[in-house]
């Protein structure tokens, strides 16, 4: 995910060219503000990361601020949609929807040092780039908003009463504590607990008596 792609793998096509070449572009984007932050990500180390040029940067982007802004919606895309087949994978039922989502977000394919060092700059640059601001808003709306109907379905199943968007609240600043965690203090946590921590959350919520084992 998100790693470079291989010289047999160019397109053809005209349209073909330009998706690659645009893609290539977010990307490089992705893997330079994993590599050298938001400072160190400059014209000249996205061109590299993409292996393009400066031309083809301004043909296809506005400005590094939008560029900024369309390597965040791919990433967190590119992460969402994951974590969407997981859980379309375990069927209709709501409460395994729900436990899957900290097992997709913690999975080895997306808690990688690439992707969470890059959301960890990119949450950086939400103080500073109203376009990457506005785009965070989106997605975490859409997030809470699912998260919140799988608890409200989940409780229902379960035959309790509780807040479902407060609920969802919980489990997304739980996955990202332990996100921040894994991604600045590796050893104080690790992704089975992170899961672990999120699934006991999870009974919390509905009534379910917690494991202790």
């Amino acid at each position: 995910m998100l790693e470079k792609r291989k010289a047999k793998e160019r397109p053809r096509t005209h349209p073909e060219i330009n998706e690659y070449r645009r893609n290539a572009l977010i990307e490089g984007t992705i893997r330079s503000l994993a590599e050298h932050g938001v400072a160190g990500t400059t014209v000249r180390s996205i061109c590299a990361e993409a292996d393009s040029s400066r031309g083809l940067m301004s043909h296809y982007f506005e400005s590094k601020e939008h560029l900024l802004e369309i390597a965040f919606r791919h990433l967190y895309d590119t992460a969402a949609n994951y974590v969407a087949k997981c859980q379309a994978a375990v069927g209709d039922d709501p409460e395994k929807q729900l436990r899957a989502l900290p097992m997709a977000v913690f999975s080895p394919k997306v808690n990688t040092p690439l992707i969470r060092n890059a959301f960890i700059t990119f949450w950086h640059e939400i103080r500073f780039n109203p376009l990457v601001r506005e785009a965070n808003s989106e997605s975490y709306r859409a997030y809470q908003d699912r998260t919140e109907t799988l608890f409200a379905a989940a409780a229902k199943q379960h035959g309790v009463t509780i807040d479902a968007r407060q609920a969802s609240i919980g489990l997304i600043t739980m996955i990202d504590g332990h996100w921040l965690v894994l991604s600045t203090y590796e050893r104080m946590t690790s992704r089975d607990r992170a899961i672990k921590c999120c699934q006991n959350y999870i009974d919390l919520q509905l009534g379910i008596p917690v494991a202790t084992a």
